[in-house]
């Protein structure tokens, strides 16, 4: 099916990513936005980022753009107004043509408010089970039909398997989860679409990729996916992954001072089954200029699709050539995330994968 759906961050650069494409890129995904964890969020700090980014997408981008929202990374403890925090993340997007999001591993009130708004309002509801519960999906059956046996029968219901990080050491044993899993979710006949999501970008870059290097490492979501493809071609698969932005990120909360010495600059460039990764020194050492040099030796690449392909990479042309303001790694974010994107949407309608 001729559909894409990226698990993105309700953050700064990616609602930025999502602003930039044109409207049509935008009616081709189905993306999955949550905000990230950050263990010193309160209910008010909470409450004041869902509400800047909900007034900014609102501001820019059409009412009818159709996208999963989730808060998984998000305690149930944190309420907002007395109530679970959910329930105001899927209110503040409202005016959205959005999908609630439900799972095994959520509270009751959760479910229930995801279940609500998809019968009184939505028609449309998605289960997302991540990789912990692939192996052991047939001991939660009598539950996955208990949840599901209260929506309304016209609500639309899609599956998100998440597998989260693939790691290069475990990739036979994802497969062997991920073709075990959907065998059992197609034979319960519960869904009528199903998302396949993952990552090869680890929480930390370091662990694959050293400082003042550059390096291809290998996109195994996406040669996961083809395989699986391949052996189930009739099914109503979707492609998801998370873009150049790790599953296991989280907001950082240090001194800036000390940020600075222990981050390095870096920029993740995507191509089809692999992710091109320019990774510099240390911030404080070699400063904010390091960005500049990535953005050069990228659009020196062969693979490098050209600045009118998409604002991403027209940002890394202007960049490279030392352009505007200077780049961080919040700044970055943005247009890799944009870049990538529009490259998927180009890829998913060639028949790539």
């Amino acid at each position: 099916m001729k559909e894409y759906s990226p698990f993105l961050k309700l953050k700064q650069g990616e609602i930025s990513a999502l602003i930039n494409l044109l409207p049509n890129d935008r009616k081709l995904i189905i993306p999955l936005l949550e905000p990230p964890r950050d263990d010193t969020y309160t209910a008010e700090e909470l409450k004041r980022r869902i509400d800047r980014n909900a007034k900014r997408m609102s501001k820019n981008i059409e009412k009818t753009f159709l996208f999963y929202l989730d808060n998984y990374e998000i305690s149930d403890e944190l309420q907002i107004h007395g109530e679970d925090n959910y329930l105001y993340l899927i209110d503040a997007f409202k005016e959205f043509d959005i999908i609630p999001v439900i799972g095994f591993d959520r509270s009751e009130t959760h479910n229930l408010i995801g279940i609500n708004y998809a019968n009184n309002k939505s028609g449309k509801i998605a289960f997302r089970i991540t990789s912990d519960y692939f192996d052991s999906f047939l001991a939660y059956e009598k539950d996955l039909r208990s949840i599901i046996g209260k929506l309304n029968p016209d609500v639309s219901r899609t599956v998100l398997l998440d597998c989260n990080y693939i790691d290069d050491n475990n990739t036979d044993n994802c497969e062997k989860s991920v073709i075990k899993i959907l065998k059992n979710v197609i034979g319960l006949n519960l869904f009528s679409k199903i998302v396949i999501s993952g990552s090869s970008i680890p929480e930390s870059i370091s662990n694959i990729v050293k400082t003042n290097t550059n390096k291809i490492i290998t996109r195994n979501e996406v040669l996961l996916f083809k395989k699986i493809m391949a052996e189930y071609p009739k099914n109503n698969l979707i492609f998801g992954d998370y873009t150049t932005v790790s599953p296991g990120y989280s907001e950082i909360n240090i001194d800036p001072k000390e940020l600075l010495n222990r981050m390095a600059s870096k920029i993740i460039y995507s191509e089809l089954e692999s992710h091109y990764v320019c990774r510099g020194g240390s911030i404080k050492q070699n400063g904010y200029g390091q960005y500049f040099s990535h953005a050069k030796n990228i659009i020196k690449q062969s693979f490098f699709r050209g600045k009118k392909y998409s604002w991403g990479d027209n940002y890394l042309f202007e960049k490279a050539t030392y352009g505007g303001t200077y780049i961080t790694q919040s700044t970055i974010i943005g247009p890799t995330v944009n870049a990538h994107i529009k490259f998927m949407i180009t890829e998913i309608l060639n028949g790539s994968i």
